[in-house]
């Protein structure tokens, strides 16, 4: 389901619809000492903070601005105390593009930009990507021929008006493994209605779906089955027959 989308409207695209998401963790290891004496310490949480501002670079000054990528620092932990410098401060993220080797090239870049920015403030930078627990998940890309199938069953079962194209996302999804092996085809089902308050994006505390759009797409993915079981959605399939009849 996709809140940016009014209810009852899908919206696809042929080509990369979702981008290649990484999370990470660094821990900067610094010297902890009294706040009033900082000279006595090496302040990871200053190292943290020169290194979440310098991360910003990546996108900006180290990246075509023709290719799409985000880098988004997410978390910040450090001291308890108010009049302590801690040991340790932690970080993490996720970053996100639209190409395995974007994705790849900005992992290397971030590594050494944290590692970098640590040791210029006296701390030891320990960079985690996290690929046991969260792998690398690779941008989904809908093929040209599941993604004309798709409209087109869209088309019959909704009409032409509710059947749209959409520019990519920087959301990610694992639906990409499926795309990685076989021809395949993501689609966003619209959930945005203003007059229930369904607006809020996705992952947010107030999120809520429309419900008045799980007929629509329990039907959408029926119509989907039906149509590739009888060969394709075009001319006077089975398919189009009954959905003729049932109109």
């Amino acid at each position: 389901v996709w809140p940016s989308v009014e209810t009852g409207i899908v919206a696809s695209r042929p080509g990369t619809i979702m981008a290649s998401a990484v999370f990470f963790k660094c821990v900067f290891k610094g010297k902890g000492t009294h706040g009033a004496m900082p000279h006595l310490g090496r302040d990871p949480v200053v190292a943290a903070s020169a290194a979440i501002v310098a991360l910003q670079t990546l996108v900006s000054r180290t990246s075509s601005p023709f290719d799409s990528n985000v880098v988004s620092v997410t978390q910040f932990k450090a001291g308890e105390a108010f009049n302590v410098i801690p040991d340790e401060t932690t970080i993490g993220g996720t970053m996100r593009t639209m190409t395995e080797k974007s994705m790849h090239e900005l992992i290397e870049k971030a590594t050494e930009m944290m590692q970098s920015v640590g040791k210029a403030y006296g701390c030891e930078a320990e960079v985690s990507w996290m690929e046991e627990d969260k792998p690398i998940t690779p941008p989904v890309v809908n093929s040209k021929k599941a993604h004309a199938f798709a409209s087109e069953v869209g088309k019959i079962l909704l009409g032409n008006g509710n059947v749209v194209d959409t520019e990519p996302s920087m959301a990610a999804e694992d639906f990409s493994y499926y795309t990685q092996m076989v021809d395949g085809a993501f689609i966003f089902l619209g959930i945005r209605n203003e007059s229930l308050g369904s607006v809020w994006p996705l992952h947010h505390p107030k999120f809520m779906a429309d419900e008045e759009v799980l007929p629509i797409g329990a039907a959408y993915h029926t119509a989907l089955a039906l149509a590739a079981l009888d060969g394709g959605p075009s001319g006077e399939s089975a398919f189009a027959k009954k959905e003729k009849e049932e109109l």
